[in-house]
């Protein structure tokens, strides 16, 4: 079986698994960086203590009270909107936005539901990019009949759906809506609109949980992948359709490779809505409208004081697990 795997592998190097993120971009990275870590890495600070009370994330930031003291600052991420991806590395929550794509959140609602990833290798990993899996070929298993998506790369904003903005990209507006890191346009536009709404689509800031394809922009059907980097290339051309809020540590210790061997597989990956609601996780995320990620944000300077770019900001989350245990690894999520 590991000969066949070997084998298979080769032949997908060779040729060109058929779903795979545009690389190019961050092969090219890699080389002018001389093989040193991109700037998202560069800029994590030192891992800090576990807190047995958020064993897959963070420590609250000083001065931010948390959603039993202030229930209005924060939201709580609903069960069916929430992913368990497991690995060897540890557990991974994954919020998904239904907002933004629909189509591909309901596909990885199905797909998780009928199991279909679990026993599937992370076929793709490439450093400071991203960790693909859901290659279906490594591990001989039939294509999947579920049909191919269309792209759901931008989607229209509301003014309603409060950006809070924090730099620019290019002619957009670059911020944070209900807690993802997102491009809008401005809402200024929205009145010169049929609908009101604006174009905005997902970053692929670190932690982004995307879709795969070839290049064809409709071909998006079962393969995902989660940024390990800022893959900024990316903006707009992938459907990002979710985003790591715990255990993003698990994700970057998957074993690198195109594909690896033997390669990291996913051992579960379940929807929050189908766990038993004694062993399920409650997530909250600090509402990026609210006073108090106002002042967090205030905070969030380089050491020259000037403002961090949104691909650096982590917005805050807390966790309450009682079934969690902690990963072996005291290594936890940094907050840049």
């Amino acid at each position: 079986m590991r000969k066949t795997i070997v084998f298979l592998a080769l032949i997908l190097w060779a040729c060109g698994a058929p779903n795979q993120v545009d690389s190019a971009k961050a092969q090219e990275n890699q080389s002018n960086q001389g093989g040193a870590q991109s700037d998202a890495a560069d800029d994590q600070a030192a891992p800090v203590d576990a807190d047995p009370n958020h064993p897959l994330g963070l420590p609250l930031p000083a001065g931010i009270a948390g959603p039993d003291e202030a229930p209005d600052q924060w939201r709580e991420v609903a069960p069916q909107d929430l992913l368990y991806l497991k690995t060897l590395h540890g557990i991974t929550l994954i919020e998904m936005a239904p907002d933004f794509a629909p189509n591909h959140v309901q596909r990885m609602r199905d797909l998780a539901s009928t199991g279909y990833f679990v026993g599937l290798p992370f076929h793709r990993v490439i450093k400071n990019f991203m960790a693909q899996a859901g290659d279906w070929n490594l591990v001989k298993r039939p294509a999947p009949t579920t049909p191919n998506l269309e792209g759901e790369f931008k989607f229209r904003r509301s003014p309603q759906q409060k950006m809070v903005v924090v730099g620019e990209d290019r002619s957009a507006d670059t911020g944070f809506v209900n807690g993802f890191p997102v491009a809008s346009q401005s809402d200024a536009l929205a009145m010169m609109t049929a609908d009101g709404k604006v174009r905005a689509w997902g970053l692929q800031c670190p932690g982004a949980a995307a879709m795969a394809r070839t290049n064809d922009p409709n071909s998006a059907n079962a393969q995902f992948y989660i940024t390990t980097g800022n893959p900024e290339w990316l903006n707009g051309l992938y459907t990002v359709w979710g985003r790591v809020r715990a255990g993003q540590y698990a994700v970057d210790d998957i074993k690198l490779g195109e594909p690896a061997y033997p390669p990291d597989m996913i051992d579960g990956m379940d929807l929050g809505s189908e766990v038993a609601p004694a062993e399920r996780a409650r997530v909250w995320v600090l509402r990026t409208d609210s006073p108090a990620f106002a002042a967090y944000l205030a905070q969030q300077k380089t050491d020259d004081g000037k403002p961090l770019g949104v691909c650096k900001i982590s917005v805050p989350v807390y966790v309450q697990w009682a079934g969690a245990v902690a990963p072996v690894s005291i290594k936890q999520d940094t907050q840049e």
